[in-house]
């Protein structure tokens, strides 16, 4: 089975333009995503805050925290824009990066969701094992990095969450697809049909 063919089937055959969506929030995403990095990088360490002993991590874990996701969601949309439109790519192929990709931006958005914005505060210990952003400087009651703002932080955990929903859209008619294409396609769906031009 070839990876790039034409089986995206007659209203499926949009399914596809998902991934121009899912570009443009990642893209919106990763810029909110660098942003919070640089502030997290330059924010101070909060003193009274090291009991805990979670020291800052270097700056390209940072970096890599920050935009691991959006970074290669970037990548994959665009190559499989690409690929779609020029060689179309086959559904299964869809339905596995779809789902590879769905799972990454639920771990990604839990460590955000976590680390970040989560209601438990910061004084929790627990916390303080796994996130280090427990120790940085911060506002009075928040938990957002001094120098970040909170439209950057939520900014990019609700882009995140549209990107996840739109990654398991595009995973059901991934799916769609590759169910009609084993049963042979739908009436009328057939590729050359006067309803395909």
């Amino acid at each position: 089975m070839a990876i790039f063919t034409n089986n995206w089937t007659g209203r499926l055959r949009y399914a596809p333009l998902i991934n121009i969506a899912i570009l443009l929030a990642s893209v919106v995403t990763f810029g909110l995503a660098v942003a919070y990095a640089r502030a997290s990088i330059r924010t101070p360490m909060d003193e009274q805050a090291l009991i805990y002993m979670r020291p800052r991590p270097a700056n390209s874990k940072i970096i890599v925290y920050s935009t691991f996701m959006p970074f290669f969601s970037i990548l994959q949309s665009g190559l499989d824009l690409s690929f779609h439109y020029l060689i179309s790519l086959h559904p299964i192929y869809s339905l596995a990066i779809s789902s590879v990709y769905s799972i990454g931006w639920l771990v990604q958005w839990s460590l955000w969701l976590h680390c970040e914005i989560s209601s438990i505060g910061f004084d929790n210990a627990g916390k303080g094992e796994t996130c280090w952003q427990v120790n940085l400087d911060h506002r009075e009651n928040s938990t957002v990095p001094f120098r970040s703002s909170e439209g950057v932080v939520n900014g990019r955990f609700g882009l995140g969450t549209v990107v996840i929903a739109l990654y398991l859209a595009y995973w059901t008619m991934s799916l769609m697809a590759v169910l009609r294409n084993r049963r042979g396609g739908a009436k009328g769906d057939k590729i050359g049909s006067p309803e395909m031009r």
